[in-house]
């Protein structure tokens, strides 16, 4: 970003990749003094069924009011967990449903994104392979830069 002005898009899945993901975009829209617009894509993953279903909630609540409180959550306890990270006062949200590659840079498209960022959980192996890698896709399918960041080891604890 040349003028140091734009939109930074972090798609976040509630993972410590995608909290680290955040965390780093929050510091590089603070240093550009960019927009940051951070994306959550509802998707009922075949690898994890029942994501958005809480053990003691409630099975017949739609998956996106469930999605939704997530969403809530995971901000406020980001913003309660990193009071210090830029742009936090200024961030934006967006929750989508589909499929994550897809949608990830559909809206980076509609929102004018000048970088996505993005967590990754660096599989390998068999699983990479059977469930195909979303950063690996968007990477693949976007338009502006991709930064994927992974977390270190003492934020997935």
């Amino acid at each position: 970003m040349k003028d140091k002005t734009g939109t930074v898009l972090c798609a976040v899945d509630f993972s410590a990749d995608s909290e680290a993901a955040l965390l780093w975009a929050c510091g590089q829209a603070a240093r550009d003094g960019a927009r940051l617009v951070v994306l959550n894509v509802v998707h009922d993953p075949a690898s994890s069924p029942g994501f958005y279903r809480k053990p003691d909630g409630d099975w017949l609540r739609p998956l996106e009011d469930v999605a939704k409180e997530m969403f809530t959550d995971f901000i406020a306890e980001f913003k309660g967990k990193y009071p210090e990270a830029g742009s936090l006062e200024q961030l934006e949200t967006v929750q989508v449903s589909g499929l994550p590659p897809g949608r990830i840079t559909e809206v980076a498209n509609e929102i004018g994104a000048d970088l996505i960022v993005i967590g990754s959980r660096g599989r390998t192996g068999l699983p990479h392979v059977m469930l195909g890698s979303v950063a690996e896709r968007v990477v693949q399918m976007a338009g502006p830069p991709v930064t994927v960041v992974k977390a270190r080891p003492e934020m997935e604890e």
